[in-house]
This record gives structure tokens, sequence and C-alpha cells, in this order.
């Protein structure tokens, strides 16, 4: 119950401070605030305005101040309503986001499992033959990874793979219900993309926590006990290595959460992140209120589970201080 309690109320912290920022950030950002972009040459005053004006007026609480109406639609999407699209004919938000939903997390989860098991391998064999010249090639490789440049990757990729060898699409995107093959081709390249520099820094991390792990006296004492060296890896270092991985993974998951939205854009995919860059630029309040919800309860959710794997992997964390 109070791990629940704590959970809600970092949800509760991260919505506000995140929609109140983007309720700034849209007000101050043009001359005439969020009102301009509903009516651009201007609202009438009270009294003025056609029964239509008045209705618009009211849906998007246009006669109150930024932080009242920010207020208002806190208290309407406590009751389920995130609001409506100012510059989508006035569709509900809720019904913009759900088709796309499910496609950014399922490319943010592709991207964080492809991250954990190709990184984690990696930094395995770079610890076990740090003293190699394989070890070396592999620390080369992980930092191509780690410093290879966001907007460089995709380039690459759809040169490759789409115009060269022509294995796969370079934009668009296929449901899973319309076809399987065609949803897999479809995710490998934004998949592959994002996950890119969090390999890189998933390997780094396990390499540097299990090398600190090998040099501990019950490594040795197991070593010295004759013990084959990846019985020792696997079974003695790996696990306690393992908890700055998790540590990385709730870093990485911010850094997944906005590189998906980017991904996304340039790869052309109907999802969440070309809705928000789009309600950015237009300055739709409601939408991108709406997707920052999303974003900030998918970051402490997330959050939230490694904290709990992280209290299962260590009974330190068990014990009462």
């Amino acid at each position: 119950m109070r791990a629940l309690l704590s959970l809600l109320r970092r949800l509760a912290a991260a919505i506000l401070v995140s929609t109140f920022t983007i309720s700034m950030l849209i007000e101050i950002s043009i001359p005439g605030g969020f009102r301009s972009t509903v009516f651009p040459l201007g609202l009438p005053p009270v009294g003025n305005r056609s029964p239509r004006e008045q209705r618009i007026a009211d849906i998007y609480s246009l006669d109150d101040n930024m932080f009242v109406r920010w207020l208002k639609w806190l208290g309407n999407a406590v009751q389920g309503d995130l609001g409506r699209s100012s510059q989508r004919a006035g569709a509900d938000v809720v019904d913009l986001m759900a088709p796309r939903f499910p496609i950014s997390i399922q490319i943010m989860l592709f991207a964080a499992v492809l991250a954990v098991c190709v990184g984690i391998p990696l930094g395995v064999m770079a610890a076990l033959w740090r003293d190699r010249s394989v070890g070396r090639v592999l620390d080369v490789f992980v930092a191509l990874f780690q410093g290879f440049p966001a907007f460089v990757s995709p380039v690459l990729l759809i040169w490759l793979f789409a115009v060269k060898l022509k294995w796969l699409p370079a934009a668009g995107w296929v449901r899973v219900s319309d076809s399987i093959t065609g949803n897999i081709k479809g995710l490998l390249l934004p998949g592959i993309t994002l996950a890119l520099v969090e390999i890189g820094f998933v390997a780094r991390v396990i390499k540097s926590d299990i090398v600190k792990v090998l040099q501990m006296s019950y490594i040795t004492s197991a070593v010295a006990k004759g013990l084959p060296p990846t019985y020792v890896m696997f079974r003695h270092a790996l696990r306690p290595a393992s908890l700055g991985l998790l540590n990385v993974l709730g870093l990485s998951i911010g850094s997944l959460l906005g590189g998906a939205f980017i991904i996304e854009f340039i790869f052309g995919i109907g999802a969440l992140g070309g809705l928000f860059i789009g309600a950015m630029f237009t300055r739709d309040l409601h939408l991108a209120l709406a997707t920052t919800v999303y974003v900030a309860s998918v970051f402490v959710i997330l959050n939230a589970l490694v904290d709990l794997l992280m209290y299962a992997a260590d009974p330190r964390i068990r014990q009462p201080r």
C-alpha cells in the first residue's frame, strides 16, 4: 500500500510539473498567448460573440488566464476528459491518441529489449576479454554505438537497408492486425535506430561493473577454488553487476521516450511522436498536455518497476535503516 501511495505521489508531481510547464511555454511563446492560436484575428469581447465563438471560448477557457485555464484542464483530466484539439476540428484528444499509443509503446519496448539483449553480452565479453585484442575491438564497437549521432544513424540505416538492399521500408507503419510481417519490417529500422545509443550505454556500464566485481575477494576465492571462469562470471559476478544496469535503465527511460518521439517523426510513423511535435508547433494546448501526461506517466511507472527490480535484486535495500 505504501509503494502504491508513493507511486501515485510521484505520478501526480510529474504530471503537475510537466503540464504546467507546457501550458506556460505555449502561453509565452507567441504574442497573444494560446487565445491567439484559436482566434488569430482576435476574440470578440463578451456580448459581441456569436454562439459558436462563445462555445469555443468556453471549451478552451479563453476568458481565463493561463493558470486558471490549466487548473480547469486538470480538473477535467482527473475525470477522464483530456480536452479537445484546437487545431484538428475540435477532435477529442483521447480519440486522436488511442490508436497511436500502442505504436509508441511497441517501438520503445523493442528498443529497450534490443539494447539489453545486445548490450549485456557485449559488456560481458568486453569484461572477460579486456586484456585481449578482442576486448579492445569490442571497446571500439561500444564507443561507436554510444557516440554515433542520433541524426546520422537513421539516414545510414535507411540508405543501406531500404535504398540499397531494399529489405525494409524507409517509412510508414503497418499494424499487427493488418500484417505481422509488415509490422516487424516497419519496426526494425526505427527500433534499431533508437536502441543503438542505449546498446553502447548498457555495454559500457556492464563492463565497468563486472570489472569492479571481479576484483572483489569472494570472486578471487572462487577462481582459486578452480571454478570455471564462465561459471564465476554468470553465477557470482553478473548479478551484483546487474544492479548498475538497473540504475542505467531507470536513467535511460527518459531518453528512450524522447528518442522514440523523434524517431517516429523521422520515419514518418503515425504515432504519438508526430502528434506531440505537431501539437507544439501549432500550439495545440489540450493535445500537447495530453501527450505530456502520457510521457510523464510512462516515465514514472517504468521507473517504479525498475525500483521494484532493484528491491528484488539487492537484499540490502530491504533491510531497515
